[in-house]
């Protein structure tokens, strides 16, 4: 996707489309939410600067972009953003310190999500060959069987996610406990309408880490 980009537009042209995209898209399917949102930019992107940079590149590329300060809900869409992606460092920090390779964690999550046909290993490349290598890692590690992730291998997933939740609750517990509630409020009733339009662009799949658990 990098490469289509520079062969195709620059990455500021292409953010601005983004950033045009998400406001309309905000305003059209979740309109309730927007002025709450808005209203919760700067104690959201003081979250964002309490954050630690290291080993975080993707999260730190999102920190240094623009905030813009004439159309707030955007900026406070662009700190959310930077949390979610601190989180998602953070997510590949701890499968690289279990030592898991990205087929075995995507293999894992798949299964501890109870997506089938290893549908999120997938997406992000794996093909059948990548797919068995996967598996008969996770076998020597006791946490697959047969061609299929165990209850310990479940268990295991599990796990990681419990210590990624503890390690990414930082920047909630600086936004604090009453402003974290009122980004609940504001945010947790268009979940299922943003999720709908996800279904009706991508498909039931896609997303899997804003969506519950199948099991």
């Amino acid at each position: 996707s990098l490469d289509l980009c520079r062969e195709h537009t620059t990455f500021a042209e292409t953010a601005r489309v983004r950033d045009e995209a998400v406001v309309a898209g905000l305003r059209r399917y979740a309109p309730s939410c927007c002025d709450g949102l808005a209203e919760l930019a700067g104690p959201l992107w003081a979250a964002v600067d309490s954050l630690p940079l290291g080993a975080r590149s993707l999260f730190a590329a999102h920190r240094a972009w623009p905030r813009p300060a004439d159309e707030p809900l955007l900026s406070a869409w662009l700190a959310v953003n930077a949390i979610r992606e601190w989180r998602g460092d953070t997510h590949w920090a701890v499968q690289i310190a279990e030592d898991l390779s990205g087929d075995m964690a995507g293999v894992l999550d798949g299964a501890w999500r109870a997506y089938e046909d290893h549908w999120v290993a997938r997406s992000r490349g794996a093909d059948d060959p990548a797919l068995e290598k996967a598996l008969t890692q996770l076998e020597r590690r006791g946490l697959a069987e047969g061609g299929a992730i165990t209850r310990a291998g479940i268990d295991y997933r599990q796990a990681l996610e419990d210590r990624l939740d503890d390690l990414c609750s930082r920047a909630w517990r600086h936004l604090g406990a009453e402003r974290t509630r009122a980004f609940l409020d504001v945010v947790e009733p268009v979940g299922d309408a943003l999720l709908a339009r996800i279904d009706i662009t991508a498909g039931p799949n896609w997303m899997p880490a804003a969506r519950d658990r199948r099991a």
